[in-house]
């Protein structure tokens, strides 16, 4: 008879006291996203490594501040999506796209882009107290926009293996937040 202990399992979905505690865990990185929306597009090119550095280094203490959560979260699932291939397993590659991708920040293509998604998404804003159907499909034309806007862009100034890393990350992100939501072909 073995003594080992059976694998833990999360049971299937977290209730709403289990994910206030992983929004608790969840404030330093909203906070740092904040942050780099609020400064200026010209430090980015200069601090293009170490705002990737840091940002791994937030959500390794977003992981920990989780790692007793017994349930399945579906703010920390997403986090993961995010996250977790840009500072896991892909994070060597991100760190060598870095300080190419903080220079495309500043491009006023890229910046174009940028600004049609930002209003795309507020406009699909306005729709999610109508229907949560209407606000994901609406979600999904400006995730689409973007990435089509946006791809040329980051192909030409980072290169093929630079897009993979963002239609990987994007993929695994949408795929939990939007499941419904077919990127294939704007990801290519």
């Amino acid at each position: 008879m073995s003594t080992t202990p059976l694998p833990t399992h999360k049971s299937p979905k977290c209730d709403y006291a289990s994910e206030q505690k992983v929004n608790v865990c969840l404030q330093p990185m909203l906070k740092f996203a904040a942050q780099l929306q609020s400064d200026t597009g010209m430090q980015l090119p200069v601090q293009g490594r170490h705002v990737f550095a840091q940002l791994c280094t937030i959500y390794k203490e977003f992981k920990s501040c989780v790692k007793d959560l017994e349930c399945d979260s579906l703010s920390e699932d997403a986090v993961d999506a995010s996250y977790g291939y840009m500072c896991g397993s892909g994070q060597a590659l991100f760190e060598q796209h870095a300080a190419c991708f903080a220079q495309v920040e500043v491009e006023k293509e890229y910046i174009s882009c940028k600004i049609a998604a930002t209003q795309a998404i507020a406009e699909a804003q306005k729709s999610k107290s109508k229907s949560t159907e209407a606000y994901l499909s609406e979600m999904c034309r400006a995730m689409d926009g973007y990435l089509r806007c946006s791809h040329p862009i980051i192909l030409a100034h980072c290169g093929p293996e630079a897009w993979k890393l963002v239609s990987t990350v994007t993929a695994d992100s949408l795929g939990v937040t939007m499941p419904d939501c077919d990127m294939h072909s704007a990801l290519l």
